[in-house]
């Protein structure tokens, strides 16, 4: 035979092989089956899961073994990894974009024989394409959290500002006329937490949201479905990652009029729940918690600002997902509970239960009655995200980029520069 014959006929063979395997691992339980026992394992609230699965189990008999066990998120992918290499992991669990990076070789891929691509874009929020390689998916997704903009009422208006911002831009004109200083020319009172990193909560989350509307993503994948960094990458005019690093920066900088915060005020989060902070950027899930704060704390959500003259809306999210890992028992059954657990019918359920909105896009709870609700239905429907290769050695990255910026050490493009080259550090392939 010919070179090129036996390059054709080897593709076949593979995808011959590749078939027999999938069918081998996630045919038998379609086939007519029982799902089997299940042990599922994650961060969400027990009550959560449960209400879940038993909501389910009153028309599905077949999810009777399936049981959900919630792990301490402090040591969860520790004590997840330990459980992988032992042979005693559970057969499905629940896995973020964040921690995909550290469990991407340790999960079996849903091949698209299970999930076709077309059904799962389809069926999903945007950044559920996060979970996707060539072969299929990583992961089904379960939940998710976007990130939005929590605003005082009453520090407004007392302003005189009418509205909250809508472009990143109009915080330039908001920040002098809430911002309020002591005789001493310290903050007293603050229009936005944007410049610093430690007392900033969800900082890399704010300063990806700029990245992203700019056009400056951080991984994606290669056409095997390898991560790679892209951060950096982006060489078009004006240097997209620079311009948005400046600009978070600006509000800790005393010699700018919007200068707003500095390392020494509290935490952004007590701030806003103290009524000294105007504007905070939170995830949707903090919004109950929030309340409880302060009972008397006058608040409202909206959606994260926009770049002014962009075409495309975005916003960061945590998504969560629903993968099995390559050690578990029944894996027919894992993949069919992944399934019946990220349904229409479950989606629904969680999305009552939590006041959360939801990771399908085919589910969307009436909103005409609940403002806070259609923040962040409309906000989950814009999110995006980026498979992080390690949280640990970004957040370092990030807080190295941010403090070189603001303590002077640094431009805004040798900053990006850097961190660049340090997610190639951490990642070593690239488009």
């Amino acid at each position: 035979m010919s070179t090129f014959q036996l390059i054709v006929i080897s593709f076949f063979v593979a995808f011959i092989l590749i078939g027999v395997g999938s069918f081998a691992l996630f045919g038998g339980v379609f086939g007519g089956g029982g799902i089997g026992q299940v042990t599922v394992w994650g961060t969400a609230p027990q009550e959560t899961v449960d209400y879940v699965l038993d909501s389910l189990r009153s028309e599905d008999k077949s999810l009777q073994d399936v049981n959900y066990v919630e792990q301490d998120a402090r040591t969860y992918e520790q004590v997840l990894l330990n459980a992988m290499a032992s042979g005693a992991s559970p057969d499905l669990f629940l896995v973020t974009q964040e921690q995909l990076g550290a469990f991407t070789d340790k999960v079996i891929v849903i091949p698209y024989g299970t999930v076709s691509q077309s059904t799962f874009v389809a069926s999903y929020v945007d950044q559920g394409q996060l979970f996707l390689t060539p072969q299929g998916s990583l992961a089904l997704p379960f939940s998710i959290d976007p990130l939005v903009m929590y605003w005082n009422r009453d520090i407004f208006g007392g302003a005189g500002v009418p509205q909250q911002p809508e472009f990143w831009n109009d915080f330039l004109d908001i920040a002098p006329k809430i911002n309020a200083f002591d005789n001493s020319q310290n903050l007293r009172r603050s229009a936005v937490a944007l410049g610093a990193w430690q007392n900033v909560a969800h900082a890399k989350a704010i300063l990806s949201t700029l990245f992203m509307q700019s056009g400056e993503f951080l991984t994606g994948r290669n056409q095997a479905g390898a991560l790679v960094s892209l951060f950096g990458g982006n060489s078009s005019a004006g240097n997209p990652a620079e311009s948005a690093l400046r600009f978070y920066t600006e509000f800790a900088n005393p010699a700018k009029t919007s200068y707003s915060w500095n390392r020494s005020l509290p935490a952004s989060d007590e701030a806003f729940a103290a009524g000294q902070l105007a504007v905070y950027f939170g995830f949707a899930s903090e919004y109950a918690g929030m309340a409880e704060r302060n009972p008397n704390l006058r608040f409202a959500v909206a959606a994260v600002p926009q770049l002014q003259g962009s075409g495309t809306q975005l916003t960061y999210a945590d998504l969560t997902g629903l993968a099995i890992p390559r050690s578990a028992r029944n894996v027919a059954g894992a993949a069919a509970v992944a399934q019946k657990l990220t349904s229409v019918q479950a989606a629904t359920i969680l999305t009552v239960y939590t006041s959360m909105p939801s990771s399908r896009r085919d589910v969307v709870p009436g909103t005409t009655s609940n403002a806070v609700a259609e923040v962040f239905v409309r906000s989950a429907l814009i999110s995006r995200g980026w498979v992080d290769p390690s949280p640990t050695a970004t957040d370092e990255v990030f807080k190295v980029m941010i403090e070189s910026v603001v303590s002077g050490r640094s431009e805004p493009t040798a900053a990006v520069s850097e961190a660049a080259q340090e997610f190639l550090r951490l990642i070593p392939t690239r488009f």
